[in-house]
């Protein structure tokens, strides 16, 4: 029962919050969802692609299901209200949400099609843009929480925020954030030139696994979000699992508002913002946190 019970509440908050992400970028974009990673699920039979790989095919979506479920398991929406608890817990979420490359590369690759092959190419490649300045965007707060653990990051932010204290920090989340979800302006994984990616290529059960997927995976960067800068479930009057959910919306809120402000990114233009932009912007926010660091600013205790 110990480990039976933080499963099954990960898996309904996972489920909980793919459908309420996808109901605000239907609210939010309207007609303009239909673009990217929120294009909606056809309800039709299962595809059926004769020379997809029997095993690989399938466990595209079951992998980036397994990602969102088990990078939620370390978001605290309070103190006690957490299934893990690990000390490494922000490293285990980056490793661990990224399974959703994995699950669009055996996806894409497994179908066995032009454009399925196509999306594994071009998954590949956002995370090769987003992954070195994401980290430098977590690197921040770790610093100043002194700490990996979720729970001891939110903590440490009981007296102020730290989009306070990093507010470069902050943008380079946001930016790295909309790469990770894939939603605008970085779509190439789900580009209308390849027919939405793997949205196309299956029916049935699998394609109401990618859409919990992709839409679990926007609320999960968001949660995280929410968890790095934004203090977690600190908040006068009401609850602190309110005041999370509460952040966590408004941080979906602004990555799906300002992501669709842009026009949509090439893999070529993502990678020259991400080497030439955002890793020496991330850089250079590392050494602003140490010296606000040494200057005590910002550190409890």
């Amino acid at each position: 029962m110990g480990v039976i019970l933080p499963a099954v509440g990960v898996v309904i908050v996972m489920v909980l919050g793919a459908f309420a992400a996808h109901w605000l970028e239907r609210g939010l974009l309207g007609s303009r969802a239909e673009a990217g990673a929120a294009f909606p699920v056809r309800i039709r039979p299962d595809a059926v692609i004769e020379q997809a790989d029997r095993w690989m095919y399938p466990a595209g979506p079951v992998s980036a299901l397994f990602a969102i479920a088990a990078g939620l398991a370390v978001i605290p929406f309070s103190r006690e209200l957490v299934a893990v608890d690990l000390g490494i817990g922000v490293f285990y979420f980056i490793v661990v949400i990224d399974f959703t490359v994995l699950g669009l590369s055996m996806g894409g690759w497994g179908a066995n099609t032009p454009f399925g092959t196509e999306v594994y190419y071009r998954a590949v490649a956002q995370l090769v843009a987003y992954v070195i300045p994401l980290g430098l965007a977590y690197i921040g707060a770790i610093m100043m929480a002194g700490s990996l653990s979720t729970v001891r990051i939110v903590e440490a932010q009981s007296g102020i925020w730290f989009i306070v204290v990093q507010p470069i920090g902050f943008v380079l989340y946001v930016i790295t954030a909309q790469m990770q979800a894939f939603r605008a302006p970085f779509l190439e994984p789900f580009s209308s030139k390849i027919d939405y990616g793997v949205l196309r290529l299956y029916g049935g059960w699998k394609a109401w696994a990618w859409r919990v997927s992709l839409s679990g995976l926007l609320f999960a960067v968001s949660a995280m979000g929410a968890v790095l800068f934004l203090g977690g479930w600190h908040g006068p009057w009401l609850p602190g699992p309110v005041w999370m959910l509460i952040k966590t919306f408004a941080m979906m809120v602004l990555l799906v508002g300002l992501g669709a402000r842009f026009r949509p990114l090439t893999t070529d233009e993502m990678l020259q913002l991400s080497w030439k932009i955002l890793t020496p912007v991330g850089l250079a926010n590392v050494l602003i946190v140490g010296g606000l660091i040494l200057l005590g600013v910002g550190v409890k205790g």
